[in-house]
């Protein structure tokens, strides 16, 4: 029976992470390239701007859609026996999304596109990020983060086809994107072994009524203002990477090439190639040594490192490394956080709520990078402006490292 089971965990794995890739295709394209074009085509004048408050209403939904889609899928949980069903709506859901946006050519209907979307996104991420705690045992959660953050890099290949590809606003990148999402989505859904084990079943956790412990609370928050930090520096250099480059085009010295989409191109290939590792050899060093601090507050401090960077340097070589060493970095941090949570957590019935509450931490942030953008953007010259907000977040990366440090967690 345990290897049975072990069997299926291991059919598992692979589907989850082909899922996982496609919830972040369903965002880092739009993010990093559909938006940021579809913007400035809709308003050019405005353009940091809308794009601002359109990231800020967006991280304000999916705050609060990620929660409320985290405690349903508890629910769902259960009284189904699994999370797969909210999933699928949640697809369903998304792909719909896409459309709207794909069609959306006035700034009304790009703000309801964007909230909707936001909302379908969380419907199928947060019942997703609770499938680590719920199949994956502790001794393997390294690895296994490490494989689902694959998803980072990976996704940013999309970005790289997309940009070389399509150098314009239109409908059609949308649409291949949301077929993307869901083939990549579909084979979990469709392959889920019907004897995958629940890990908090088998520990007799159901019993419990959430976190009862000081030392898991203050665990909790010191890993989730870590994270947040760290996701504020990816927040600003992903949300505002077409406008960034779009600025160093004219000013870097050594830019061969032509539109800022083929910048943002490759750098999204550059730093891909750099950060395929990354995810699996951060998780697998932790699962190895079997402790997590130490490798995530390293993470922290290169992201820290090449964030400053970023902001700091008018060569595009040098730009292109240390883009590429602060996704790897990143990279490296997530899957190691993941699994560590997903330690903290492995026993709690209410794991898909905490999980939801967990992804403040990857929300919050974009809500705080388009708000510092504004603030920022009425007190300096605009050539100035990604200077000041990756300095300021090089400030928040370092910190992060030090919260790591404190949590009392193998």
């Amino acid at each position: 029976m345990r290897l049975k089971r072990e069997a299926s965990t291991a059919s598992f794995i692979p589907t989850y992470a082909l899922a996982n890739l496609g919830a972040h295709v369903g965002f880092m394209p739009l993010v990093i390239l559909l938006l940021p074009r579809r913007v400035e085509a809709l308003a050019p004048l405005g353009k940091v701007a809308l794009l601002s408050w359109l990231l800020l209403i967006g991280a304000v939904v999916a705050s609060i859609a990620h929660i409320i889609a985290g405690h349903a899928s508890d629910r769902w949980l259960a009284r189904h026996g699994r999370r797969r069903g909210l999933i699928a709506i949640g697809l369903a859901a998304l792909v719909s999304a896409y459309f709207l946006l794909a069609f959306a050519q006035t700034l009304p209907g790009l703000v309801v596109a964007v909230v909707i979307f936001q909302a379908a996104l969380n419907l199928m991420f947060a019942p997703l990020g609770a499938l680590l705690a719920d199949h994956v045992a502790d001794a393997k959660k390294g690895m296994a983060a490490g494989l689902l953050n694959f998803a980072l890099p990976l996704s940013g290949l999309v970005v790289t086809l997309l940009g070389f590809w399509s150098v314009r606003d239109g409908a059609l990148p949308f649409v291949i994107v949301a077929a993307l999402i869901a083939l990549l989505v579909a084979p979990l859904l469709l392959a889920w072994p019907r004897d995958l084990p629940l890990l908090s079943a088998q520990h007799g956790a159901t019993d419990r009524q959430g976190p009862q412990s000081a030392d898991l609370m203050r665990n909790f928050a010191l890993a989730l203002v870590a994270r947040l930090l760290i996701q504020l520096g990816a927040a600003v250099i992903l949300s505002y990477l077409y406008f960034y480059v779009e600025n160093k085009v004219g000013t870097a010295s050594h830019y061969t090439l032509g539109s800022a989409s083929d910048g943002v191109a490759r750098l999204s290939l550059v730093a891909t190639l750099a950060s395929l590792a990354a995810g699996i050899a951060g998780g697998h060093l932790s699962d190895r040594i079997g402790r997590r601090r130490i490798p995530l507050a390293l993470a922290a401090l290169v992201c820290a490192a090449s964030l400053a960077a970023l902001a700091t340097l008018d060569d595009w070589r040098a730009i292109v490394f240390a883009y590429a060493a602060f996704v790897a970095a990143l990279t490296a941090f997530l899957s190691i956080h993941s699994a560590m949570v997903a330690q903290m957590l492995g026993n709690e019935p209410r794991r898909g709520a905490l999980l939801g509450l967990m992804n403040l931490a990857n929300t919050l942030p974009s809500v705080a990078a388009p708000a510092l953008t504004l603030a920022y953007g009425g007190l300096m010259l605009s050539s100035r402006l990604f200077e000041a907000l990756l300095l300021t977040t090089t400030g928040t990366a370092a910190i992060a490292a030090v919260l790591i440090a404190m949590v009392r967690v193998r």
